[in-house]
């Protein structure tokens, strides 16, 4: 039998995150690219970014033909969050004067696998300059697990990056993210629950 969503949330009404839902006023707009798989994923934190964030966008696909609006973008203010080694910084304060014309901040939503994918089969991306941290925050996301040390759930990242980018205060969206590993976490049995907040 189908679970009743919340219309507003679109999460099961057991765990219906809407009364942590404030809305926040973000100056950079938020691109996420979606891998086609993480919709169905309860735990998945970038529809709480949408729900929140005034300027947000989530379009779903693996490739140019899915992702057109990246050809609207525009070249010299909009950026990709992606560690490579050509990335920038956010974090170091000798790149101050970049950040502040940063406009669009592009996303990809997806494992490192799925999101490598995506980067591969979506050269338009290469026509962007990538931005990354020196220092991670600690992640509050315990339920989903990473393989890599580095990991950062969607909303952490964007959460930190638009901090960075341009002082918005993140509490209202970490308060979303722990409302929603209370609610995920609710029913599981003690023991489980001890194993993911540990």
């Amino acid at each position: 039998m189908a679970r009743t969503l919340c219309n507003n949330c679109n999460f099961s009404l057991s765990t219906c995150i809407c009364s942590a839902v404030k809305d926040v006023n973000n100056h950079v707009n938020v691109i996420i690219l979606q891998h086609p798989s993480e919709e169905k994923i309860a735990k998945n934190t970038a529809k709480l970014l949408n729900l929140s964030l005034s300027g947000c966008q989530i379009i779903k696909g693996e490739n140019n033909n899915d992702f057109d609006i990246l050809k609207s973008l525009p070249l010299e203010t909009t950026v990709l969050l992606y560690p490579n080694e050509q990335a920038i910084n956010l974090d170091d304060k000798a790149q101050s004067a970049e950040l502040s014309k940063i406009t669009h901040l592009i996303v990809i939503d997806g494992t490192w696998k799925k999101a490598y994918k995506i980067l591969q089969l979506t050269t338009l991306l290469n026509q962007f300059k990538t931005i990354s941290f020196k220092q991670l925050p600690k992640s509050r996301y315990a339920i989903r697990k990473a393989p890599r040390a580095d990991s950062l759930s969607t909303l952490e990242a964007v959460a930190h990056s638009l901090f960075l980018i341009e002082q918005l205060n993140p509490a209202p969206l970490y308060n979303l993210l722990d409302e929603l590993i209370q609610k995920q976490t609710q029913h599981m049995p003690e023991h489980v629950k001890a194993r993911y907040l540990a």
